[in-house]
């Protein structure tokens, strides 16, 4: 399993998920101003309103994926002998990338958990080493490989 391949399907996941958000955001703006030609009194204000709290939604969700993108390009390639930000964890049990809260990303060269590095089982790896073993849910896990 490499990492930098990991990473672009991460980068690529991401934007294709933005792209959709733009697009989503793009419609709301049309129906917004066609909604606004046509004023119907109360009927009219709450569907603007209904159209902006799913525009502000849609808006988070949009930073949210820009944040991830950012953290995504500031790791490094360079493997390091703790696990931290970045790190790709090869274990006894299951894989996981520190970096960002993706869940779980199947790959054809295995199934990688992405999650930060302040989830329960980031926060427990994180400082760990090859061989080192962790407790999580009454389930021992063995550091196996760090990249």
């Amino acid at each position: 399993m490499q990492k930098k391949a990991l990473i672009q399907e991460l980068r690529d996941r991401l934007n294709a998920k933005l792209a959709q958000l733009q697009n989503t955001k793009s419609s709301l703006i049309e129906s917004r101003e066609s909604d606004g030609k046509s004023s119907a009194g109360d009927k009219y204000e709450t569907g603007v309103e209904m159209i902006q709290q799913e525009m502000e939604r849609t808006q988070g969700q949009i930073d949210q994926i820009e944040r991830q993108k950012d953290v995504l390009n500031r790791i490094s390639m360079t493997p390091n002998t703790l696990i931290g930000e970045g790190s790709l964890v090869l274990t006894d049990k299951a894989n996981y990338f520190i970096g960002i809260p993706y869940g779980e990303l199947k790959l054809e060269t295995g199934n990688v958990y992405c999650i930060s590095s302040a989830s329960p089982i980031g926060e427990l790896l994180t400082g760990t080493q090859t061989g080192e073993t962790i407790s999580f849910r009454d389930q021992k896990i063995t550091v196996t490989q760090i990249l």
